[in-house]
């Protein structure tokens, strides 16, 4: 039976963000779908993002100021806030298209089993170059398994209920990746799925809290639970794929040193291309996990026209 869903609570978290912040809040009132209240949570800006808010009069928007603590300090504090039991999320950078909740209310209607959900993406870089589209896994299964290495699910198109989150609260002491550690600890007590529809535009910065924060206690949290595993294989092929992800969690988030084992005695053309980018520098070797080339390759041969409109049409 369809869930009847009558109101939605938006969540923004929001620290010095006045550079793109007026964008993103623009893109949330010009939602089809009108019932919702939108909580920001300012986690104690000293730029201009609180004048800008102020600026929007619209009494949807509750605006609340705290002491800087971080996003999931910030999350935390606005979920409790929130008075829907669905939270759909959005980060001051990036822009959701204007049926963005309207789709994923009808989804989650007729699909009242699921818990998280979220929508495939469009990267893009200022001033309004379109990178690449980016198309997750959709079923619960393969984002379970998606899980073990990175995660699928885009906070700016995530909606989820708020029971779940107010049971399960965001690691404060993490300063990036705390949405992935949160949806790693919950894979398997939530239903996860992710709508075939491009309802975010994802703004790529240098500056990205997930590019420049430390990435030891995912690493050790991830590479503890593949062990685990490993131990408790069963068979040859579950062995060797946990030996895959233990092997790809040092490539992109611990030493580069111990993965070069695997891909030089595991033969294959990513591989033995993965083997010789861990000889690189650490500036560019960064650089280059984080150019997303695959993606950016195959955008090269995609029509991008349509979302070159929709983005200028979400910048304005």
């Amino acid at each position: 039976m369809p869930e009847e869903i009558k109101n939605v609570s938006v969540l923004m978290p929001v620290f010095n963000g006045g550079k793109y912040l007026s964008g993103a809040i623009k893109s949330i009132l010009a939602q089809s779908y009108r019932e919702f209240e939108f909580i920001i949570i300012d986690d104690g800006s000293t730029d201009n993002t609180a004048e800008l808010i102020k600026k929007f009069n619209d009494s949807r928007i509750k605006y609340h100021y705290t002491e800087h603590k971080g996003t999931s300090a910030a999350m935390n504090y606005g979920i409790s806030l929130c008075r829907s039991e669905w939270i759909a999320r959005i980060d001051a950078d990036d822009l959701n298209t204007s049926n963005r909740l309207e789709k994923e209310i009808a989804f989650l209607a007729d699909n009242p089993g699921v818990d998280i959900l979220s929508s495939w993406s469009v990267y893009f870089r200022d001033p309004a170059k379109i990178l690449f589209l980016l198309k997750e896994p959709q079923t619960h299964a393969a984002i379970h398994k998606y899980l073990d290495l990175h995660n699928p699910i885009n906070q700016s198109a995530m909606i989820f209920r708020k029971s779940i989150f107010t049971a399960n609260r965001f690691n404060e002491s993490l300063d990036c990746n705390e949405d992935y550690e949160l949806l790693y600890r919950l894979r398997d007590e939530v239903t996860f799925a992710i709508m075939p529809e491009f309802l975010v535009y994802t703004r790529l910065r240098p500056d990205s809290r997930t590019l420049t924060g430390t990435r030891g206690n995912l690493f050790n949290m991830l590479h503890t639970a593949a062990f685990k595993k490993i131990v408790d294989s069963k068979s040859k092929g579950e062995h060797f794929y946990r030996a895959q992800v233990i092997a790809w969690l040092n490539y992109f988030y611990g030493s580069r040193s111990d993965s070069r084992g695997y891909f030089r005695n595991s033969f294959s053309l990513k591989n033995m291309a993965a083997y010789l980018t861990t000889f690189l520098p650490d500036k560019y070797f960064f650089k280059f996990i984080n150019s997303h080339v695959k993606y950016r390759l195959a955008a090269l041969f995609t029509n991008k026209s349509h979302y070159k409109k929709e983005l200028n049409l979400l910048l304005k």
